[in-house]
């Protein structure tokens, strides 16, 4: 294990490596998502980013942005939001039900309720990603991945209190072009992932993408026998691009996205309160010894559609740009489970979420002097139908085809209007000025019912009489502004501040009678640095922030329903570092060392794993939720040529400090420090291409996300599992 002492000391003799070290850096003006290598060979590449919804390089954009090109992701074989962990400082993963949870510098999703929003901004190809379970699936034929951290409200808008992700697919060429990869790793893990890009016509061409997954499960149902933590998987993507004249273009592009498997299934991992027992026990349940496997009565069930349509056109009008972007997405996902964990015939638990969303955005950039400018308008509506049902099981209750139990289940609608604007004028040659505004209205209604009756049977479908039915809705409005100071001594190095502002609306819980919780606001403050220096072989890009949360939501399980509550306040800083150095040639060093200081204030509220004392606790001082307070990735990878090919060798490590899953920072509600080692060895010869991977190699267990449940059932401490050790080979052809 890496200790907390060894990072000070490493990241610090590389930074003065690079600081005593000359400059320089090639100027390039590429297209957006591409990378340059500068004629000499030991220079680091350039990467243009559309962060600021333009083409310009990630050195001059004055943000913690992280980029990773669709070759990185594949070198690493990364195919999924769970693997950027290891690549994009101060970014953790988990997953409940099959939702990501996402968190970035300490914001970020842990509402797994139906219904429930996350606060880093999910995007693929500039359309907003509602639903946190449907971003999974998403990365097959990328070009790019981009990481922006800290509030985006001004650019991104609703729920980019922390940061957004955007995911950007390739294109269709003007050549025919095309791969097919084809993997096997243990688990039997049987993979696919190609595309064919094909020109139909002058200024007109097409591209089909997919992939596809089958293996065997993680662990094991020890009741049935069958494996569970398995998938099977299949996407698909299809891109149309059009010139529109001299002036104008177009793409279209459809997906569709499909699991059916046996995945995300709770694992029992304990008591969070040793004095209660478990109901399944109380019945003989047992519960296995490995928390690889589960003991169940019956297996998990995980099916999820998702697809979507977007449209994208651009056109010059004469020094100016309008961008129209139009989006459609629907996802349709069921999990089932058993809540209490153990193999007695107790409970069901069956999460399940149906939604539509449509977006519009029209956005006018361009130059006037020496003013970029971007200025905007967005609208956003989504419907969602969704709830959660626990019904006793019919050969307890002895009533074929009637149950007793609970159930919750309601209809959302949101609406959203906004307009926006940056500007960023040069004061001189060295000196930039950056002023944003977001104004946001949003409007959200809920209609929903909840059934908890332990004595009446009902039809499962058809509960009779709902202890409430429910009409509600509310509004609210935020200004979020931005304030930027961008600083260039010399090309190569830029100094830069920012003061921003992130919000995310209120909202409702479902199957409660209250009048919901209130909207969040994140003001930030962010100092850093970006430069390349040793005639471009050291790149360090580093940055400190403050932010001052207030009415932070929080969820947690209360009785049998998942409740949000506004915490007062938080206060949470840090810094980050990414360093990058190719001290010969081949040979290339990555370093990414976050420090997070995270705490609530002025914040109280009942422990539901201690249903003994009802009385609100004082957790001021306690750790954010998904916030570790110190990380380090490091990787070292070596490139040389072997025969009439590249041969490429890569080494990772990620450390993690203890991560909180609930704001009581209940050690059995959290994850233990630990470290991830990964490897790859790629080699390449003409337009083939042999990739050997292995991921988390010293095969640690660790949780992904876990919570207290229902005191209705005992109050277990249940959650989900990263992968195991798992390695393959991948062969691909390039055409």
């Amino acid at each position: 294990m890496i200790s907390r002492s060894c990072i000070g000391p490493f990241a610090t003799g590389v930074s003065l490596l690079a600081a005593t070290s000359a400059l320089a850096q090639p100027a390039t003006n590429p297209s957006a998502g591409a990378t340059t290598q500068p004629e000499d060979g030991l220079a680091l590449e350039e990467i243009i980013v559309t962060a600021q919804k333009r083409s310009e390089s990630l050195q001059n954009v004055p943000a913690s942005i992280t980029a990773l090109s669709g070759d990185a992701l594949s070198n690493r074989a990364i195919d999924g939001l769970s693997g950027l962990a290891t690549s994009v400082p101060s970014l953790t993963f988990g997953s409940y039900g099959g939702s990501a949870r996402i968190a970035v510098r300490g914001i970020g999703f842990d509402m797994i309720n139906p219904g429930g929003e996350g606060r880093i901004a999910y995007h693929i190809n500039g359309v907003y990603v509602s639903r946190p379970a449907a971003t999974m699936g998403t990365f097959y034929d990328v070009e790019r991945v981009e990481v922006l951290r800290g509030p985006q409200g001004t650019l991104y808008g609703r729920n980019a209190t922390g940061g957004s992700i955007n995911v950007i697919t390739r294109k269709p060429g003007d050549k025919l072009e095309g791969f097919l990869e084809l993997g096997y790793g243990n688990y039997n893990d049987l993979s696919a992932e190609g595309a064919v890009s094909v020109p139909l016509s002058e200024g007109l061409g097409a591209r089909v993408a997919f992939i596809a997954e089958n293996r065997d499960g993680y662990g094991k149902n020890i009741v049935t026998g069958k494996d569970i933590d398995n998938s099977k998987r299949f996407g698909m993507r299809g891109t149309l691009s059009a010139k529109l004249g001299d002036s104008g273009k177009f793409d279209l592009i459809g997906d569709y996205y499909q699991e059916h498997d046996r995945n995300y299934g709770n694992h029992y991992f304990g008591q969070a309160n040793p004095f209660i027992t478990p109901s399944g026990f109380l019945f003989g349940g047992v519960v296995p010894t490995s928390r690889r496997d589960i003991a169940n009565d019956f297996d998990p069930k995980n099916e999820r559609t998702f697809w979507g349509v977007s449209g994208r056109g651009e056109f010059d009008l004469g020094g100016v740009t309008l961008t129209s972007l139009t989006g459609y997405r629907h996802s349709n996902w069921t999990t089932l489970t058993d809540l209490d964990l153990t193999s007695a015939p107790l409970s069901r638990f069956t999460f399940f979420e149906k939604s539509r969303q449509i977006s519009q955005e029209l956005q006018l950039s361009g130059d006037i002097g020496h003013a970029k400018f971007i200025v905007g308008g967005y609208y956003f509506n989504e419907k969602i139908s969704g709830g959660s049902k626990i019904p006793l099981d019919s050969a307890l209750v002895g009533l074929s085809g009637f149950v007793q139990g609970y159930r919750a289940q309601g209809d959302f609608k949101t609406d959203a209007l906004a307009g926006f604007g940056q500007v960023d004028y040069a004061v001189s040659d060295t000196l930039t000025l950056t002023l944003g505004a977001r104004y946001s209205w949003e409007k959200k209604k809920i209609d929903d019912l909840v059934q908890f009756d332990l004595f009446t049977p009902y039809p499962p479908e058809l509960p009779p009489n709902p202890l409430f039915v429910r009409s509600g809705s509310r509004s609210e409005t935020a200004f979020t502004p931005k304030f930027g100071l961008e600083y260039k001594p010399r090309h190569g190095l830029m100094i830069y501040a920012t003061v921003s502002k992130g919000f995310k609306s209120g909202g409702f819980n479902i199957g409660d009678a209250n009048n919901g919780f209130e909207p969040e606001t994140l003001w930030s403050y962010e100092a850093g640095m970006k430069g390349t220096f040793a005639d471009g072989r050291v790149r360090i890009n580093a940055s400190g922030f403050y932010y001052d949360y207030k009415n932070l939501q929080v969820s947690k399980v209360v009785v049998a329903s998942v409740t949000i509550e506004n915490a007062a306040a938080s206060t949470l800083y840090g810094a980050e570092a990414e360093i990058t150095v190719v001290p010969t040639d081949g040979l290339r060093l990555e370093v990414s060392p976050t420090w997070l200081h995270s705490k609530y204030k002025d914040f109280q509220s009942a422990n539901p794993a201690d249903p003994a004392n009802p009385n609100p606790v004082v957790l001021d001082g306690n750790q954010l939720v998904q916030a570790p307070e110190l990380a380090l990735n490091t990787a070292i990878e070596y490139e040389f040529a072997v025969g009439s090919g590249r041969l490429s060798l890569r080494g990772e490590a990620n450390w993690q400090d203890r991560i909180y899953f609930t704001p009581f920072n209940e050690r059995a509600v959290s994850r233990a420090p630990n470290t991830k080692l990964n490897a790859f060895i790629r080699y390449d010869v003409g337009n083939w291409g042999l990739t050997l991977y292995g991921r988390n190699l010293a095969n640690k267990t660790t949780i992904a996300n876990a919570l207290v449940n229902s005191i209705v059932v005992g109050a277990p401490f249940s959650g989900t599992l990263e992968p195991p050790r798992t390695y393959g080979v991948k062969v691909s052809y390039h055409f």
